[in-house]
């Protein structure tokens, strides 16, 4: 089975779970290499404060090159913001063109934003936060009629995934971890490397 690669778009603020999510979704049912890429191939630091060394620069990206093109949210809050919402990440927005109907374009979050500034929502089935947070980043949106109210929309050569659902995921993640504490807290032996 050939190795399919994941192009990764990567920018200061991005929101590194919904990143992680999603290639732990796509790993479950083969390999999925992937490929990291920022505007200028240098080092960004996510929403949580990962810092993180892409492999390769916008400049050097082409759709031949990949098999899927995946665009995560950016972390809302914080000093940046959300760079999706603010309008940034416009550097991006050629390969996006280019990839459509080549490449599966995997959008999470607020970077569906871009695919309804390029138009790309307005006749295909799509999801995210609501019609409401479409009209209010994106005054040229015209995808009403092709929202849907699910966690993801899977239309041929776009993937939608709203990134509440991913956050559900990610809770349970989170009482798991609060379970290993509480372990941890009450039979600390247990994780005692002279034990």
């Amino acid at each position: 089975m050939k190795n399919r690669t994941c192009a990764a778009f990567l920018f200061d603020g991005f929101a590194d779970q919904e990143l992680a999510l999603v290639m732990a979704g796509l790993n479950r049912t083969g390999t999925m290499l992937l490929e990291t890429f920022s505007t200028r191939g240098r080092t960004v630091t996510s929403g949580s404060g990962l810092r993180v060394m892409p492999h390769a620069a916008l400049s050097s990206m082409d759709p031949e090159d990949f098999d899927l093109l995946l665009l995560p949210g950016g972390a809302g809050g914080g000093r940046c913001g959300d760079q999706w919402e603010r309008g940034d990440n416009l550097e991006v927005f050629p390969l996006i063109q280019a990839s459509f109907g080549r490449r599966l374009v995997v959008a999470v979050g607020s970077a569906i934003l871009s695919l309804a500034d390029l138009g790309l929502l307005d006749t295909i089935p799509h999801t995210g936060p609501g019609t409401g947070y479409f009209s209010r980043y994106c005054p040229e949106y015209r995808g009403f009629a092709s929202f849907c109210e699910q966690p993801f929309v899977n239309a041929g050569p776009v993937i939608t995934i709203d990134s509440a659902a991913l956050v559900e995921r990610a809770h349970s993640m989170l009482g798991l971890f609060d379970t290993l504490q509480e372990i941890y807290a009450n039979n600390h032996e247990l994780f005692d490397p002279a034990c």
